[in-house]
């Protein structure tokens, strides 16, 4: 038997040495050339590696040194190869992304740290947005391009013209299509009739549907074991006609004497047509056989009577038996003789007609092909024309070729496309958290839990982590409103004042003047008041908040000194912290809101 194996050259190879311990013979014929793509990959923070494929195994071995960090593998043919590679801790979901999305949710923790998926540009099924509604990080690096082929090689096209594959299997919906557009394209769609294909998923299976084979089997489940055992099975259970046919030419083999006698009824009696040697090697081997048993009887009779004690009864028969086998004896020599003497007499008639018939039949059409003309023009005009359609198929084939690679950059889009709506939902996510941390800072409540969310959303964006070392601080205790800022300094703006005529020692004099100075109403000045004063520095600050301008009040403030910035530090610092925590909410809100816009 031989085998068809059409995955990409290293995951072939190690299928080609499972059906080699087999006994099954291995055409290869990679229909992916997987080309490594130069990227940055980062781990810092990373909990664990997300491999669906064994192809993103090999490609991030090939960059990252590291084999300490867990694997997380999609299928056993993956978790196989990054063990192999010298990764310690390798799980396995033993199915698809669906599967592969559960485990990690179930024995992981989106605390723990990120997910660095090693992908190729193509990417089945929705892992990261799966463990992204979960909760999770996940860090998809490009690290390697699956390419399909445009062609089928020479060798193959030659084993499928002469029959010489009986089985192909099949590991992705991707290699069945490509393998049924390229066979198409090549004008070989009647060679798949007499091949058995092994899909390892209904996926695969739909995708060879195109094709008419002699059988479609799916394996039991969507791993390489399960699909190999599926060809053991095939390899028991194939009938006559799946086995391969032999080369060499028919033999024609003629009716023996007991055919039946709707069969012989063309040509006479049966002794007639065929040859007596047949029945003479019987005859002979009969008389041998018997001979020997009657001359060597007295030497083993008695191993039947060893081995088989409870027969002894019987023994008494042996007479009997051998006297039947004497005339039985006597017959087949009867027989012998009878044979001789036909073999003596001249051939007759009667058998020697059919094949004299049958030699002047073959002597009448090779005449009759000698006698015709040479090749008419016509003729020569179809070939011509014939001629012209095998190039208008090969240009057709060249066509089917840019088919394929239209259809891997629409792929390419496509992935583009649900990554872009993962990032806009993800976005979107984003867009909430930061409202909500909003509203918390304008009703001056505290606001950990809302920075949380953020942090968990957006924290490895670098435009995002810079604003929320500034929240950070406060996240606890809150910040007052700019109002209440606003009423805090008109109570304060007298102890501003008054700590201009006291003395900058704490003393029973200092307190004395405190309260007498208290007794004093003190006159604001105008906001447009200038000077280095303390009472004109609060009048103008008193007038930048009545105006809403908490900035312009806090820059006023920062130019006392002594006793009357003393007085006002707390305020000070307040008033700072609320500007700044403005500020960094509405860069994280720009920020989102031209990430939704750009589809990031």
């Amino acid at each position: 038997m031989t085998a068809l194996v059409t995955r990409p050259r290293e995951d072939s190879e190690g299928v080609a040495r499972e059906l080699a311990a087999r006994g099954v013979d291995v055409v290869i014929e990679p229909l992916l050339d997987i080309v490594p793509v130069a990227a940055h990959v980062d781990i810092d923070g990373v909990q664990g590696i997300l491999a669906t494929s064994a192809n993103g195994v090999r490609a991030l071995a090939r960059v990252l040194a590291d084999r300490t960090m867990p694997v997380w593998a999609v299928g056993d043919a993956s978790a196989r190869v990054a063990r192999e590679l010298g990764y310690t801790t390798v799980e396995s979901a033993g199915g698809d992304v669906d599967t592969l999305a559960a485990l990690v949710m179930d024995r992981c923790k989106p605390e723990a740290g990120a997910f660095l998926h090693a992908a190729g540009t193509v990417t089945a099924g929705d892992l990261a947005g799966r463990l992204e509604a979960a909760g999770f990080t996940v860090r998809r690096v490009v690290l390697y391009e699956a390419r399909t082929a445009t062609v089928l090689s020479a060798s193959l096209t030659d084993a499928l013209s002469r029959q010489g594959v009986q089985v192909a299997l099949f590991f992705s919906p991707r290699t069945a299509a490509t393998f049924a557009t390229l066979v198409r394209a090549a004008g070989l769609t009647h060679a798949t009739g007499r091949i058995i294909a092994l899909a390892l998923s209904p996926a695969v299976a739909a995708a060879l549907a195109a094709l008419p084979w002699a059988d479609i089997r799916v394996a039991a489940a969507p791993t390489q074991t399960a699909l190999l055992a599926l060809l053991d099975h095939s390899r028991m259970t194939m009938t006559e006609s799946d086995q391969p046919k032999s080369d060499a030419p028919e033999v024609p083999v003629e009716v023996p004497a007991e055919a039946p006698a709707e069969v012989q009824a063309d040509s006479g009696p049966a002794e007639d047509k065929s040859t007596p040697w047949g029945a003479i090697v019987a005859a002979l081997g009969v008389v041998a056989l018997v001979a020997g048993g009657l001359a060597t009887w007295p030497e083993w009779k008695y191993l039947v009577s060893e081995s088989h004690p409870v027969a002894m009864p019987m023994q008494a028969q042996a007479p009997d038996e051998l006297e039947v086998l004497r005339t039985d004896l006597a017959a087949t020599r009867e027989q012998l003789r009878r044979v001789e003497e036909r073999l003596a007499q001249p051939a007759s008639g009667p058998v020697l007609t059919p094949l004299e018939n049958r030699l002047t039949q073959n002597e009448a059409a090779i005449r009759a092909l000698q006698a015709q003309p040479q090749v008419p023009a016509r003729l020569v005009d179809e070939v011509d024309a014939l001629g012209k359609q095998v190039a208008e198929l090969k240009k057709t084939s060249a066509d089917a070729a840019a088919v394929l690679r239209l259809a891997d950059r629409v792929e390419k889009v496509e992935a583009g496309f649900r990554d872009m709506q993962a990032r806009r939902s993800s976005a979107s996510a984003m867009m909430l958290a930061v409202g909500q941390l909003r509203e918390a800072l304008s009703k001056a409540m505290p606001y950990d839990a809302e920075l949380r969310a953020v942090r968990a959303l957006g924290g490895q964006d670098a435009d995002v982590t810079p604003a929320l070392d500034v929240l950070k601080p406060r996240a606890i205790s809150g910040i007052p409103t700019a109002p209440v800022l606003s009423v805090r300094f008109a109570a304060l703006a007298p102890a501003i004042v008054r700590a201009t005529v006291l003395p900058a020692e704490q003393s029973w004099w200092r307190q004395t003047m405190d309260r007498f100075a208290s007794l004093v109403v003190v006159r604001r000045e105008d906001g447009n008041a200038a000077g280095t004063q303390p009472a004109a520095i609060v009048a103008r600050a008193e007038a930048a908040l009545n105006q809403g301008d908490l900035g312009g009040a806090v820059g006023e403030v920062e130019t006392l000194t002594g006793g009357p910035a003393d007085q006002a530090a707390n305020w000070l610092a307040d008033a700072k912290a609320r500007l700044a925590a403005d500020k960094a909410v509405s860069e994280l809100t720009a920020h989102v809101v031209a990430s939704i816009g750009a589809g990031q």
